[in-house]
Parts: C-alpha cells; sequence; structure tokens
C-alpha cells in the first residue's frame, strides 16, 4: 500500500479531533506537574531525573502521534484508540499515586490497591543507635519491634562476650 502526503496529513488533522490525545496529553502535563511537586515535597529534586522524566514523556507523546497517524491508514484504527486508552490508563494511575504522595485526600479503597502507595505508608520502624521510633500501631509492628529487640540484644551479647575472650 503507498501512502500519499494528503492521507498523513488528512490523519494529522484528525489526531488535532482526538479526544483520546487531547485526554492523554492532558494527563502527562498533570503527571509532570504533580511529579514535580512531589520531588519537591520529599526533598529529592533533581535535574537528571527530571530531564530524564520530560524525554520519556516526550517520547510517549511521539509515540501516541504516530500511532494514531499511521495505525488508522492501514486499517488498524482501533488499535491506535487502545494504545491511546491504556496510555491515559497508565498516566491516571501515575496521577493518583502523585496524589497520594502529596499527602492529599484519597479514598482508602484507591490507596491499598496501589502498589507505591502501600509501600510508603506502611508501618516503618527506624533504629538509629539507641532510639527506636515506630510509625502506626498494630500487632505486626509489636511483633516487628520485639524480633529486632531480641535480635539487638542478641548480637550485643555476643559483641560482649567475643571483646571478653579477646
Amino acid at each position: 500500500m503507498l501512502l500519499e502526503y494528503s492521507d498523513i496529513t488528512g490523519q494529522v488533522v484528525q489526531i488535532y479531533k482526538n479526544g483520546f490525545m487531547h485526554a492523554l496529553i492532558w494527563c502527562v502535563f498533570f503527571d509532570i506537574l504533580t511529579g514535580l511537586l512531589k520531588s519537591f515535597k520529599t526533598g529529592e529534586t533533581s535535574s537528571t531525573v527530571s530531564l530524564f522524566g520530560i524525554a520519556k514523556h516526550a517520547l510517549v507523546v511521539l509515540l501516541m502521534f504516530v500511532l494514531n497517524v499511521y495505525l488508522p491508514l492501514f486499517g488498524f484504527a482501533l488499535y491506535a484508540q487502545g494504545f491511546t486508552l491504556w496510555m491515559i490508563i497508565t498516566y491516571a494511575i501515575s496521577l493518583t499515586e502523585n496524589w497520594g504522595h502529596l499527602g492529599l485526600p484519597l479514598p482508602d479503597v484507591v490507596r491499598s490497591s496501589l502498589i507505591k502507595l502501600k509501600k510508603s505508608t506502611e508501618n516503618k520502624i527506624h533504629i538509629d543507635a539507641n532510639v527506636m521510633k515506630i510509625e502506626g500501631n498494630n500487632e505486626e509492628t509489636e511483633k516487628r519491634v520485639t524480633d529486632i529487640e531480641n535480635t539487638l540484644n542478641n548480637s550485643t551479647s555476643q559483641q560482649l562476650k567475643n571483646k571478653g575472650e579477646e
């Protein structure tokens, strides 16, 4: 099949009328914005990570643009729309994760179903020399604290025995 210039330009014009492409571009924009806000909040702002992220987003938009121009010309318009919808859903998940990391309100059902948010909101135990800080309050946390205390006591006892033998 030989593609003519008018076919390609016609598809480019159709992209500007494509609601999925508009939604994708807005999702990408808000994902970048919430990602930057999250990095400022966590104090992990990095120009390298930012540049990599923006390049990744630009490549996604370019890929979706190319797919939405060429796939319909070969009779695969449904696949182009499907890929675009899949990317919108992916960006919506990323936006939701960023929203949760910013500490903004999010339903518990959503928070518990997203792996990244689960990991960041799990009970955490921090040990610093003689100070132990516990976040969260449940039986699992208490068991972990007990296990850690026993491990510390055993290792301290072992170290004292080893020093006495020297």
